[in-house]
């Protein structure tokens, strides 16, 4: 058995991993501040089946360019994945547009893509005769739709092996979904020849998360009393709709905004609502907030004291762009960041310098900055627990920096454990 990582190889970024030249687990992108990263080089051409784990650019952004290179086969996933690619998908031409950097491929490459898909349904067993696969997709509890991925297939000497294949999982419950828990209850997991697990908190774990939400909505409470408003910038997809779950937990006196991609995708959820831990409850959660239409909207929202959750997360484009200039020069003021911070990024300049960049122009924030953690990554003891549980004949550990990686694995207490370079072949007999 072969096994090619072209991406997430001692990076967050660019999944792509190779089994055998002709399945394919993930394809996605880096963007950069220059420039995208796709996976390293491989035979379009040769592949048969592509398993997504979920949406995310960074596991299905550079299936357009595949398609450009060649790229003509089935691509599994579940319904919500599909629908949550073809949003990002739409959308991402335009991001690449606004940084200079044009991939080789076009809108007709997104559509080839889309017409791929075969959709799946968790806990449930697939078999293709034809090419001697069996598959099955658990629940990730990282985003809606999300999966890990069991693949049981015959390799070139006749024998059957069983890779389990993470993706992006979460086994910490949060308003929006319920936490993995597959490694509890399934027995065909003890059996697996090969785990390849997430490792992006593979060194530390999160606080306690109800802190973190008390601690948030205390915050946004204090500056709202003392007559500032609030931005909080978030991922379009899972992370804006856990943020306006915990806000309707409090009746704050002024109102709640969401702008930005984040309201396609929420739209998205009610419609499948199937795949949210209470969709009553979101619908619920969505009612007590206003859609901002359009810039001209915006001028409006911004003459008075306001709760604005917008995109992007990291505050490096959307309408967060806009809103900066409008806020920053008020210390009653506040921006509460609710997710990763990349290198480079606006946000990562605001937490460690006080400073945002704006149509090349610095904004120094005079308002209260302040970081929460409501990953949807699992923590290194969710990790631990589920390798421990699993059992794997051969562990590998990939998408984390170096350090996240290194010690996870030395924790693990494996001793079949690799941690991977870009572009190794790893084989297993």
């Amino acid at each position: 058995m072969k096994i090619q990582f072209l991406g997430s190889a001692k990076e967050v970024g660019r999944s792509c991993i190779l089994v055998n030249d002709w399945i394919l687990l993930d394809a996605g992108l880096m963007i950069g501040k220059e420039k995208a990263e796709y996976p390293e080089d491989f035979s379009e051409k040769d592949i048969k089946a592509v398993f997504l784990t979920h949406a995310h650019l960074d596991h299905t952004g550079a299936l357009p360019l595949l398609n450009h290179l060649g790229l003509r086969c089935v691509i599994y996933a579940t319904k919500m994945t599909r629908a949550i690619t073809k949003i990002l998908l739409k959308d991402s031409i335009h991001i690449e547009e606004l940084k200079g950097n044009h991939p080789a491929y076009t809108e007709e490459n997104i559509n080839n893509i889309l017409s791929y898909f075969t959709y799946t349904n968790y806990n449930r067993d697939y078999e293709e005769k034809g090419v001697s696969l069996k598959y099955k997709f658990l629940d990730a509890g990282h985003i809606p739709g999300s999966a890990s991925v069991l693949i049981d297939f015959e390799d070139k000497s006749g024998q059957r092996k069983k890779i389990l294949y993470t993706g992006d999982i979460n086994a910490i419950d949060s308003n929006l979904l319920n936490g993995l828990n597959y490694h509890k209850k399934n027995s065909e997991l003890k059996n697996v020849d090969v785990l390849i697990c997430e490792s992006t908190y593979g060194g530390r774990d999160h606080p306690p998360r109800a802190e973190q939400e008390k601690e948030f909505l205390s915050t946004i409470q204090r500056t709202i009393d003392k007559g500032g408003s609030v931005l909080i910038p978030a991922f379009a997809v899972g992370r804006s709709q856990e943020i306006i779950m915990m806000l309707a937990k409090r009746n704050f006196k002024v109102p709640v905004y969401l702008d930005g991609m984040g309201k396609k995708v929420t739209d998205l959820f009610i419609k499948e609502h199937k795949f949210l831990k209470d969709g009553k409850l979101f619908q619920k959660a969505v009612e007590k907030v206003e859609f901002v239409k359009d810039h001209r909207d915006r001028k409006r929202v911004v003459q008075g004291q306001a709760i604005i959750v917008t995109t992007s997360g990291m505050m490096d484009g959307g309408p967060i762009m806009d809103y900066i200039k409008y806020y920053y020069h008020d210390e009653n003021n506040a921006i509460l960041l609710t997710g990763y911070q990349a290198e480079e990024s606006n946000g990562r300049k605001l937490l460690e310098h006080g400073y945002v960049d704006v149509d090349n122009k610095s904004y120094n924030v005079k308002g209260l900055v302040k970081k929460f953690d409501f990953s949807a990554h699992s923590g290194q003891k969710e990790l631990l627990e589920m390798i421990k549980a699993i059992n794997p004949k051969h562990l590998i550990i990939n998408h984390g920096d170096p350090e996240e990686s290194e010690e996870l694995a030395e924790k693990s207490g494996m001793i079949n454990v690799h941690i991977p370079e870009l572009g190794e072949t790893i084989r297993i007999s």
